[in-house]
């Protein structure tokens, strides 16, 4: 979410508070970060506003307060633990925050933070490139799994904060940092820099560390068998994968549904027609159960009809996200393409290669690193497989919010009846607020209906925002009703 704060300095807003229960606490560990001509950001001075995540916090209300505000006033609302604003200028102000809680409850106003906004000043920035090792029995350490966190210098930095669980654990003075463990567990790690002038930047994305995971069997594969004599089916497909020595039993599902146990890497069972169907097994260990192995495709043969044909997949695209929490990689590419009715499942190719299966008109991957990469998809139906579809290229790079918010067409503006928003992104929801911050039209959007048009015949003449929540974020754009 991005606002001016410029514009919101003119609004003559004070807000009070009638005298109620507050029954959802407030955020702490409040702190910002000034980023000074940000390439691409529209104005000089781009200013970070975090605050530690309240459990139970559905959104947060953002207030500003100076010299004009000492009462304070509505900066904006926020779905996660950050606010971003722009200023022109120098200054300082203090901001608060307050908890709005999924039960209803609103909490107090937090304690204020003191942001000074300076020409030249180095900003204090967070922490990046933050992963994390664990190796277990390590000679000379106290630990069973001892976990080591690195993550790159900050240039001005004092020290850092290290988090786990999103508590604060320890400081240190180097971008290394050694824990451990004496149980199996998954627990998730930040970490933010104390800069040399005492400021504080935003905390990491966190980073999960799963402890001696159950792992999924390897090497799974299919035999299909026509009239097996004293078999009880027509077909008899046994399938069969490298045994896992930390599992106890193996779980296989069938199109991701569950249809049994093994206590050994085998598993028979059949079918009276041909089909095509998909497999998954994982492995159940002491400290809890594995991933799902990739999917399996299984063409179970039939005197199909020759003459029949396997459509190509049609209308690919993707969708690239960056520092995803929980991810295990920076970028998380979803590629996708229009489901094909008679399809029981799909081969992905990457620069013509094949990449992997799934059984669904979707396909997740991960980068570490930006670039491009050409993807095409195969069909995979029971009277064979489809040709193989046209490339679709994937451009993996870090892309701002003010960038992505360049993808999204307000027009006309000024507008008398209805305003148009026409992008090929995808659209949740969208706000429209008067100029004092009052929301005065909401509507939860299907995402086929772009070019969207809305109404405003029912708004007084002036100047609106609108808000338009996405995948990425909330758009905000400016139009006049005339």
């Amino acid at each position: 979410m991005k606002k001016s704060l410029q514009l919101l300095l003119t609004l003559l807003l004070c807000v009070t508070f009638s005298s109620k229960v507050w029954a959802c606490d407030p955020p702490t560990n409040l702190r910002y970060q000034i980023e000074e001509d940000v390439p691409g950001y529209g104005y000089k001075f781009r200013v970070t506003l975090s605050w530690d995540i309240v459990d139970g916090g559905s959104f947060y209300s953002v207030y500003f307060y100076n010299d004009n505000y000492p009462d304070g006033i509505w900066f904006g609302d926020s779905d996660g633990s950050y606010y971003i604003a722009g200023a022109n200028t120098e200054g300082s102000f203090d901001f608060s925050v307050v908890t709005h809680c999924s039960d209803g409850s609103t909490s107090e106003r937090s304690e204020r933070c003191t942001v000074v906004i300076e020409s030249g000043a180095t900003p204090c920035m967070t922490p990046s490139n933050l992963h994390a090792t664990v190796e277990e029995d390590l000679p000379g350490s106290s630990y069973k799994y001892t976990i080591t966190l690195n993550w790159d210098a900050v240039e001005n930095a004092e020290k850092y904060e290290v988090y786990i669980n999103n508590d604060l654990l320890d400081y240190t003075t180097e971008t290394t940092y050694v824990t451990g463990t004496e149980v199996a567990q998954i627990l998730y790690f930040a970490v933010a820099t104390i800069c040399q002038d005492g400021g504080e930047s935003p905390i990491s994305p966190n980073v999960m560390v799963n402890v001696d995971p159950c792992l999924p069997p390897t090497n799974l594969q299919a035999e299909v068998e026509e009239d097996v004599p004293g078999y009880p089916y027509k077909y008899k497909v046994t399938l069969t994968w490298d045994a896992n020595n930390d599992a106890n039993s193996y779980t296989i599902y069938e199109n991701g549904a569950w249809i049994g146990y093994s206590s050994e890497p085998k598993y028979e069972l059949g079918y009276n027609a041909p089909t095509t169907v998909f497999f998954n097994v994982t492995s159940s260990c002491a400290n809890g159960e594995s991933d799902m192995t990739d999917p399996l495709t299984v063409v179970v043969e039939g005197n199909g009809d020759d003459d029949e044909t396997c459509p190509t997949p049609t209308n690919l695209g993707a969708i690239v996200e960056k520092d995803v929490e929980g991810y295990q990689y920076v970028y998380k590419v979803t590629m996708t393409w229009d489901a094909v009715e008679e399809a029981g499942g799909y081969k992905v190719y990457v620069n013509g290669s094949e990449f992997g299966t799934t059984s669904t008109n979707f396909y997740i991957a991960g980068s570490d690193a930006e670039g491009e990469f050409d993807f095409s998809v195969v069909a995979l139906c029971t009277s064979g497989e489809s040709e193989m579809s046209e490339s679709y290229t994937v451009v993996v790079k870090d892309e701002s919010l003010e960038e992505y918010a360049n993808r999204f067409e307000i027009y006309p503006n000024p507008a008398e009846s209805n305003i148009t928003i026409n992008t090929n992104e995808n659209i949740n929801e969208i706000n429209i607020y008067n100029i004092i911050g009052i929301n005065v039209y909401s509507e939860k959007v299907s995402v086929d209906r772009c070019p969207l048009s809305v109404d405003i015949n029912t708004l007084n003449t002036g100047v609106y925002f609108i808000k338009i929540n996405t995948e990425k974020g909330d758009i905000v754009k400016r139009f006049v009703k005339e």
